[in-house]
């Protein structure tokens, strides 16, 4: 985990000087300058755009007493490329921008929740007298270690 944030910290803000010290060298300072406006007057327009329209959204779901958890996600999103659009870099502002897509959020909480899918492994265990998902009997219909249980809805008894 360290090696990653030192991968973070130092690694990629070096190389977004060095990208822009090589696009200073063959286009002139003053291009450069403007470029790094023109992205972050670009970015401020996008995050604040998709901000509103996230936001809006939230509000609507939370009128029909849904929880809107996957835009919660997407503000967060928004908001972390709104700061990676503030420092100056072409790598850390094409980071930003694909965060600012809608299309590009939707990558990347697929991305993570493959990456957190992967890392726990999900057993279906079938009732005493049931044949498991794959047509095998229940092999575990007596075994001391597993307790029959139900869940129970409170909402429905009250």
């Amino acid at each position: 985990m360290f090696g990653r944030l030192l991968f973070l910290f130092i690694v990629i803000p070096l190389v977004d000087l060095f990208l822009l010290l090589w696009i200073s060298k063959h286009t002139g300072l003053p291009a450069t300058i403007g470029l790094v406006i023109i992205t972050g007057v670009i970015g401020a327009s996008l995050a604040r755009r998709q901000g509103s329209f996230v936001k809006g959204q939230i509000r609507d779901r939370l009128a029909q007493r849904q929880m809107p958890a996957d835009l919660l996600g997407d503000g967060a999103m928004i908001m972390f490329a709104a700061g990676l659009l503030l420092t100056p870099g072409l790598l850390t502002d094409l980071l930003g921008f694909s965060l600012l897509l809608p299309t590009g959020r939707a990558f990347y909480k697929r991305m993570v929740a493959d990456k957190f899918k992967s890392s726990f492994q999900i057993q279906q265990f079938p009732m005493p007298g049931q044949t498991s998902p794959h047509g095998q009997p229940n092999r575990h219909a007596h075994d001391p270690n597993i307790i029959d249980g139900e869940v129970v809805d409170r909402d429905e008894h009250q």
